[in-house]
């Protein structure tokens, strides 16, 4: 039973050692490679079987990496709270490039909760604290975040003009030209071209076109919608068609190109650049607005030359695109439902799980502590019962040796001196425990009395101490055999003690270390350390006899 137990719990830890190093394994090769392949870290970390089990420091850093990657990819972050305590355990750790980080990752947790004068003043210490870093990187990455706020939720440009040239005095760098150039743009500001050209500089000398087609386009909507400057808009607007082959991009090219002659009353080329512009859609899919667009301005420049127009299309467009949108919507809200309902289900059946082998666990634990408790129970009762059979055999060995003279005496008349000096002690012994007077009135085997004070004795229920009287003994003794306790206690009464005296007098009436453990109810190793002890003091060998060497003594 006890092996069982052992394998069980070595099982089980061996078991639980081996999956904490497994999870252990696949965070830290998730950590080596946050930084450079966010969708290989992902992958890792969708391993991990489990996470909520996770020891307390390493659940903080799978929740660390987690919302690492979901900003990096764009995603939502609404449920990754865990980021929180994550923040407070990196923002005490000594890891700097975690601990800066811990600051963007909150602020955008709690941009996406809707939280946002909290993310603005986590934004800004999290700014203070890669300034005292002297973090030039994250720094400027805090403030261009801290702009994008001001700009798209806050409204708030100045403030927005601010961080961004705040950012550039730190590093030049052509994305945070581009923000500043639309910041100052939305303002009014006279300067947000030079900032937008500057931006457009440096893009062109790393030769992204890619990034160059998208800061033409917004520069050319900005010099359209904002600044009124329809010639520069129309000459971007010219130069990014041509550098896109993809037709969407022109299309879009073409609609702004269409508003710039609109507003400056040239129609044949508005009505050139619109057509340019639905020829090329008509094989693509087509978006609400880009097709609005197209309509109202088709619209304006109808009613421009013949004071009339036609919205009906438009409206009808409309209509159906709402139908699609609210079946769409509608369908994507069932799946939710279905997807939360099964998500519920399938949280109940693992709490039900858990719940099932906590249950089989804890049956299995107490059996087993049940059935070894039961185990060393009968076994103990076991090892008693056979000493106290021992004990009561022996006993009655001594009742017998005992009580064999008289009897022998009277049939055969034997005067053997030593036999019966022997058989003298014992009964005087046994008369004191009270066991030769119950014998002696009534000398039958039936005698009930006899048996229980036996058992009394050899259970030790009845104590000798207060039966033996050792000072009528100790005469006994010395007539016995020629003076043996007093030659024992002028030679070594002042280093042996009481009980070890009595010993040394029960070893040397030849008692046993059996029956010197039935009448004086100790232990037989006591026994036997009793007789260690008496050697060591009186500076005996250890197989060396102590009745002998007291003799010689």
């Amino acid at each position: 039973m006890k092996k069982l137990l052992y394998l069980f719990i070595i099982s089980s830890i061996l078991l639980c050692a081996c999956r904490h190093t497994d999870n252990t394994t696949l965070l830290r090769q998730a950590d080596a490679v946050i930084y450079g392949n966010s969708d290989s870290a992902m992958k890792l970390l969708s391993s991990i079987k489990n996470p909520e089990r996770l020891p307390f420091e390493e659940k903080m850093l799978y929740g660390w990496l987690r919302t690492f990657v979901h900003n990096v990819r764009g995603n939502s972050m609404t449920e990754d709270s865990l980021i929180l305590p994550a923040f407070d355990y990196f923002v005490a750790g000594p890891d700097t490039v975690k601990m800066l980080n811990s600051f963007v990752l909150k602020s955008k947790y709690l941009y996406w909760q809707k939280r946002h004068e909290e993310a603005m003043s986590v934004l800004d210490s999290g700014i203070a604290a890669a300034t005292a870093c002297r973090d030039t990187y994250l720094m400027v990455s805090m403030l261009a975040e801290k702009a994008n706020r001001h700009v798209y939720v806050d409204k708030d440009y100045k403030k927005a003009i601010e961080a961004h040239l705040r950012a550039i005095a730190i590093r030049e760098d052509e994305g945070l030209y581009y923000s500043l150039g639309i910041a100052m743009g939305l303002q009014g500001n006279d300067s947000a071209s030079y900032y937008m050209d500057r931006s457009i500089a440096l893009v062109e000398q790393k030769k992204d076109t890619a990034r160059l087609v998208h800061y033409l386009r917004n520069y050319a909507q900005m010099l359209s919608y904002i600044g009124n400057d329809y010639e520069k808009a129309a000459v971007v607007s010219k130069r990014l068609r041509s550098l896109t082959p993809d037709g969407g991009q022109i299309a879009m090219t073409d609609l702004v190109l269409t508003e710039c002659f609109l507003k400056m009353g040239k129609l044949d080329s508005a009505q050139y650049y619109l057509d340019q512009g639905r020829s090329l859609l008509a094989c693509q899919e087509k978006f609400l607005t880009t097709e609005n667009m197209m309509s109202y301005y088709q619209g304006l420049i109808d009613y421009t030359r013949h004071r009339t127009f036609d919205f009906l299309k438009v409206m009808r467009y409309n209509d159906s695109v709402h139908n699609a949108l609210y079946a769409l919507q509608s369908t994507i809200r069932r799946k939710d439902e279905s997807k939360e309902s099964l998500s519920n289900a399938n949280l109940m059946l693992t709490v039900e799980r858990q719940e099932a082998q906590l249950t089989l666990l804890g049956c299995l634990l107490l059996l087993v502590v049940v059935g070894g408790g039961a185990f060393f129970y009968i076994r103990r009762r076991r090892h008693r019962l056979i000493e106290a059979e021992e004990r009561i055999e022996t006993l009655n060995r001594l009742l017998v040796d005992a009580t064999k003279g008289d009897d022998e005496q009277r049939v055969v008349g034997s005067t053997d001196k030593e036999v019966e000096d022997g058989q003298f002690f014992r009964k005087i012994l046994l008369q004191q425990l009270g066991i030769i007077r119950l014998v002696a009135t009534q000398p039958t085997s039936q005698n009930q009395e006899l048996l229980r004070r036996i058992s009394g004795i050899t259970n030790r229920e009845l104590p000798v101490e207060s039966l033996l009287v050792w000072e009528d003994l100790y005469p006994v003794i010395d007539r016995i055999y020629d003076g043996f306790y007093t030659q024992m206690n002028q030679c070594f009464g002042s280093v042996l003690i009481d009980k070890e005296q009595q010993l040394c007098c029960l070893l040397c009436a030849e008692f046993s270390t059996k029956e010197i453990s039935v009448v004086t109810q100790q232990s037989i190793p006591t026994i036997y350390q009793r007789k260690t002890n008496i050697r060591k003091k009186l500076g005996m060998g250890e197989k060396e006899d102590i009745v002998g060497f007291i003799l010689e003594k």
